[in-house]
């Protein structure tokens, strides 16, 4: 018997409806950052009688741990599901959740990430938009460039100094830097320090694991 597993718009949908969340990771890492309103109970203490003593049998439960290759949330949910309860798997689990940049509690959730310091100024165009259309953004923004999207993926990036004499009819397709590098809005800012070194970059783009973007970082912007 496995348990249903749920993506995030599926856990969301969930909480809209009432359903509980359980973490079953260890204490300490839950303490120190979980998801809004958790329950927690450890995978080594679930049983029956933890379970009766915390979770509603009358609403859902959904089950999270660490990420998708921790095992801990689909033998929870199981385990649920076999003791009577309404249980659902969020396999992606805390990982995704963080990554997405939603909020947090705990110990660490109020440690500044990437995400706290992320800016939505940044100049934006489709594919088949031209560069006559595009270059009056990069000319208002801030950073020197245009993050080409599709509904809000993120596909190339357009420099202004692709923007030379004779290419005002080129589509930002044809100009575009496809796949610029990325990052997840969890990223600790000594992380974010060190990749602005190593590349010698001025920003990093901000984006969620299916790519969206969330806005863009200055490297000017981090504390000292």
């Amino acid at each position: 018997m496995t348990a249903r597993v749920v993506d995030l718009p599926g856990v969301q949908e969930l909480l809209q409806g009432g359903a509980q969340l359980l973490e079953v990771l260890p204490r300490e890492e839950y303490e120190e950052m979980h998801l809004p309103d958790a329950i927690h109970i450890p995978l080594k203490e679930l049983d029956r009688d933890r379970a009766a003593e915390l979770i509603d049998r009358g609403r859902p439960v959904v089950v999270y741990c660490w990420d998708q290759l921790c095992d801990m949330s689909p033998r929870a949910a199981c385990l649920l599901g076999v003791l009577g309860y309404e249980a659902f798997d969020y396999a992606a689990s805390k990982v995704d959740w963080i990554a997405h940049g939603l909020p947090t509690e705990g110990t660490a959730a109020a440690e500044l990430t990437a995400g706290s310091l992320a800016r939505e100024d940044v100049a934006t165009c489709t594919l088949d938009e031209h560069a006559e259309q595009i270059s009056p953004r990069i000319e208002a923004s801030a950073y020197g460039f245009a993050l080409v999207l599709a509904g809000q993926v993120v596909l190339g990036r357009i420099r202004s100094s692709q923007l030379g004499v004779g290419s005002k009819d080129a589509t930002a397709e044809q100009l575009m830097e496809p796949g610029p590098s990325t990052m997840r809005p969890h990223t600790a800012l000594g992380d974010l320090r060190d990749v602005f070194q190593r590349r010698g970059t001025r920003t990093a783009v901000l984006t969620t694991p299916e790519g969206e973007l969330l806005g863009v970082v200055r490297c000017a912007d981090l504390p000292a």
